[in-house]
């Protein structure tokens, strides 16, 4: 028989004794010991029996720098963190640190950025295919729609082409359709809901486009379409989200909070400034209580930079300033330390992204059939290979800068033979309408209208019409077509009225008009987007006034009405970095051209025009331009019509065989043989300023073998040009022999 314990209770003042089993005192004991000895709940939820740590970055563009610095000296002091949350720039530091990149690596990815490029959907010049360098020069903004119902402004003005590639680049180890938890540290951003306004949290998914939305700032970027849903800069709902934090199980929460104080009116001068202020004001009651969920809270010093101080010079400074506000609560970081024995953590490297990775396979993905022979060929990758992230981009970037496209990034997944490289591509919208404008002392003011299709499913994938509305009017229609690796078919129809004026020796002699129309069918291959060989055949109308030089000194004017028949072939060469104020590159562009007139195939006139441009470098600030220009009529009786002109800056020629010269005024009739040459000196006084001293001379005359009896002319002059976002701004004054008194001359805005 099992022998009982006797217990004696005491319940309300009066004793009781009962008999318990010896099963049940042991239960009883261990319930009493356990309540007399609690658990410390920080102590054991975690593996390492220590507390979860949340780092909980805010939102604040270009400000967000300052994490970079809480991030180095959090490292210094071994605080190992578990979860982290951001929003807008706080969720890009964050996603990267908890993708496995150390403080370190992600202050040189920062230094090493190119701002302007990045937070633009522009790749570089020499990417870009020949009718998108010529929109792209010509126009000053554009809209895209489907139809003639859909034509209005753009959801943002950066799609967010270059943001999304180097996103993809950052993660290409990271499978696309993964918990974030399973990061090296676990990982949620916030973005806002564009249909509803609520905040939507992101944890897991493709982690480059919720590091893009939670960063799209409305009107800026173009909201992102995740999950069904329209997300946008999760700023405006919840800027500091440490109650996600909180809800992913962190047990104490370290803040970096980059709001400042509200400013005054004298103080908002700027659409950043009040952009920030807005969402300061639509977060200010629920940054309130998420503050008071930190533990630990950091506030770096953001005076004088904004939103949208993006610089090598304040990332610098707003990284001393992260690293300073942290030392500022060091007391704090050492009293958690302590306290639960804090330690140091080794973070898993696996989606630190490689060198290079082997690419096996190419696949496209598209909402609309493309041709993928045409994709390969744009992309010139060569499969299998080993590319890094800078190569792909390059292969994009090149498939990108033909033009057509809204957004194309990719992601990687894993074959038996390495890895499967996907392009997500996003056609643009079937029309694009483009508007540029210019004011200049020879054309007055001239806006040009453009509408534009690509279409690479249609027989003709590229289609133009543009109008230029001026005293000067004119406009013309191309359409292009392309199949695979062949050379590109093109016909253009363009018609223009001309009034101008023709000069010699410091004299006014006319007033000319005239109208020209052509028709003009050609054939062309570009290589490497740098390199284009053409021949065309082109039938010219010419009414109004044309000139000759019957002598050295004597100009004579007739009106005739004249179909001219000309055949051509050219070679163009052009690598500039860009095409306004290039500091590198060469632009080289040699057409031979045979006329005729429609009227008797029996005589052809030969002509050849030679066009160099070369930027030199010398220094950081200084480059030398060079410049030579050259046209030859190869028969004596060469067609009035093609007589060559001379004069002006290069915003200010009214024909293809038109040659600049500084000093002086377009138009000056040349002779039989004209050669200029230009030498000059530019040098850039701040960011978007320039001056520059120019000296030309011009050796003209009528035989090739008596080049003694050639006519020399001297000029030159100086120029202030600023680049701004309107387009250049040229101011010139400038002097010649044969003119004999100063010339002036100022552009704003586009050529065309």
């Amino acid at each position: 028989m099992q022998e009982h314990s006797r217990i004696t209770i005491r319940v309300r003042g009066l004793k009781r004794t009962i008999r318990v089993s010896p099963k049940i005192l042991f239960v009883l004991v261990i319930i009493i010991g356990l309540n007399m000895f609690p658990i410390q709940t920080y102590a054991r939820k975690t593996d390492e029996s220590r507390p979860k740590i949340a780092l909980v970055l805010s939102g604040g563009g270009a400000k967000g720098f300052a994490h970079i610095g809480v991030l180095k000296v959090l490292e210094e002091e071994g605080i190992p963190i578990d979860i982290i949350v951001g929003t807008s720039m706080g969720s890009l530091i964050g996603g990267i640190y908890a993708l496995g990149y150390n403080a370190d690596e992600i202050e040189k990815l920062v230094k090493a950025q190119n701002w302007e490029q990045l937070l633009s959907d522009k790749v570089e010049r020499q990417k870009l295919s020949f009718n998108e360098q010529q929109l792209k020069q010509r126009y000053l903004f554009s809209l895209s729609f489907s139809d003639i119902k859909s034509v209005g402004l753009p959801q943002g003005i950066i799609r967010g082409q270059n943001v999304m590639n180097l996103f993809c680049g950052l993660s290409g180890n990271f499978d696309p359709d993964t918990d974030f938890s399973k990061l090296p540290i676990s990982y949620a951003c916030v973005a806002a809901d564009m249909e509803t306004g609520e905040e939507v949290i992101m944890k897991n998914g493709f982690l480059p486009t919720a590091l893009f939305a939670s960063m799209a700032i409305p009107g800026v970027f173009q909201p992102i379409s995740r999950d069904g849903l329209l997300l946008v800069d999760g700023g405006i709902v919840n800027n500091f989200p440490t109650d996600v934090a909180k809800e992913m199980g962190a047990d104490i929460i370290i803040g970096v909070d980059l709001r400042g104080d509200f400013k005054s009116q004298d103080q908002l001068n700027s659409i950043d400034e009040i952009a920030s202020q807005i969402i300061g004001f639509m977060g200010k009651e629920k940054n309130a209580v998420n503050k008071s969920l930190c533990d630990i809270s950091i506030r770096p010093n953001i005076t004088g930079y904004s939103v949208g101080s993006f610089s090598g010079d304040a990332a610098d400074t707003l990284i001393l300033r992260g690293e300073e506000a942290t030392r500022n609560v060091i007391e704090q970081i050492h009293t958690l330390k302590k306290e639960y024995n804090l330690k140091p953590r080794e973070y898993n490297r696996q989606f630190v992204v490689i060198s290079k990775w082997l690419v096996s396979e190419v696949k496209f993905h598209s909402d609309c059939f493309l041709n993928e022979t045409f994709l390969m060929d744009k992309l010139n990758m060569d499969i299998p290979g080993d590319y890094s992230y800078e190569q792909i981009k390059d292969a994009i970037d090149h498939l990108y800068g033909y033009g057509g496209f809204e957004l194309i990034y990719f992601y990687l997944t894993d074959s038996e033979n390495g890895k499967i490289l996907h392009l997500n591509i996003n056609p643009q919208k079937e029309f694009v309408q483009r508007i540029g404008f210019k004011v200049n002392t020879n054309d007055a003011a001239a806006i040009q209208l453009n509408f534009t299709r690509k279409n690479f499913e249609k027989p003709f994938d590229y289609l133009s019409a543009s109008i230029e509305l001026s005293a000067n009017p004119g406009g013309n229609i191309v359409a292009e077509t392309n199949r695979g690796d062949f050379p590109r078919l093109g016909i253009e129809l363009k018609g223009k009225y001309q009034e101008y004026s023709i000069y010699e020796e410091g004299k006014k002699l006319y007033s000319a008009d005239f109208f020209y129309t052509a028709l003009d069918c050609y054939i062309y291959k570009s290589f490497l987007n740098t390199l284009n060989l053409g021949v065309g055949i082109q039938e010219e109308y010419f009414d109004g006034d044309v000139f000759s030089r019957n002598s050295s000194s004597l100009i004579s004017s007739i009106e005739t009405n004249e179909l001219i028949t000309a055949t051509y072939a050219y070679f163009t060469f052009d690598d500039w970095d860009d095409f306004y104020f290039p500091s590198k590159g060469t632009r080289l562009d040699v057409r031979v051209s045979a006329y005729t007139k429609t009227k008797n195939f029996s005589r052809m006139h030969p002509a050849l025009l030679f066009k160099l441009n070369k930027i030199i470098p010398l220094k950081q600030n200084v480059a030398v331009l060079f410049d030579y220009y050259s046209r030859m009529h190869l028969t004596e009786d060469f067609p009035l019509l093609k007589t060559t002109f001379v004069g002006g800056e290069s915003y200010s020629q009214y024909f293809d065989y038109h040659l600049p010269f500084v000093g002086l005024p377009p138009v000056t009739v040349g002779d039989r043989y004209v050669n200029i040459a230009l030498l000059g000196v530019r040098t850039r006084i701040n960011k978007n300023q320039y001056v520059s001293l120019l000296y030309n001379m011009m050796a003209q005359g009528e035989d090739i073998n008596s080049l003694d009896d050639f006519e020399t002319t001297g000029g030159g002059g100086i120029k202030y040009s600023i680049k701004t976002v309107i387009g250049p701004i040229d101011i010139e004054v400038g002097y010649a022999q044969k003119y004999e008194k100063p010339t002036f001359s100022a552009n704003v805005g586009l050529w065309f």
